[in-house]
């Protein structure tokens, strides 16, 4: 009996050691797989718009907080401009993507990047370099948009 309650007063202590280290590592690695999605979507649209000489938007919040698309850029203003283009779909046009529960990212200013059919970007309402800031918690993980399309990311702090 003693040596019973003895395997089991261990079994709790490991219990309460590992618990809190799997949250955390649940917490992390949601952070990564989210900023990894938006550099994936990202790097996607540059790929897009190369092979297809076609400008594309990768449109931030679209079509609700924390969600992305990558939309194709037709050159009329009044479909590109809709406010209501993340909520249609033209050929061409990426699904949407959604982070992680409780992975959150912010672009400061930024409503999206567009990238040209040479591969270069711009963002609208912010500057290049653009930095995105992807959290979950108290977690954070950046990654940097250059003007030719480059990314880098920072570990996960």
């Amino acid at each position: 009996m003693i040596e019973l309650l003895i395997t089991l007063g261990l079994i709790g202590v490991v219990s309460a050691i590992s618990v809190p280290v799997f949250i955390e590592s649940n917490a992390r690695s949601s952070l990564w797989s989210g900023s990894e999605q938006i550099g994936a979507s990202i790097r996607s649209a540059r790929l897009k718009a190369i092979s297809q000489n076609t400008a594309y938007r990768v449109t931030f919040d679209c079509p609700s907080a924390n969600e992305l698309r990558t939309l194709v850029v037709t050159g009329d203003k009044k479909v590109d401009d809709d406010k209501d283009r993340c909520s249609q779909t033209i050929d061409g046009d990426s699904g949407i993507v959604q982070l992680p529960v409780g992975v959150a990212y912010d672009v400061a200013d930024a409503s999206s990047l567009q990238v040209s059919g040479r591969g270069i970007f711009t963002a609208n309402g912010g500057g290049i370099p653009l930095t995105i800031t992807v959290t979950h918690g108290t977690a954070t993980r950046t990654l940097t948009v250059s003007g030719t399309g480059q990314i880098t990311f920072t570990d996960v702090q």
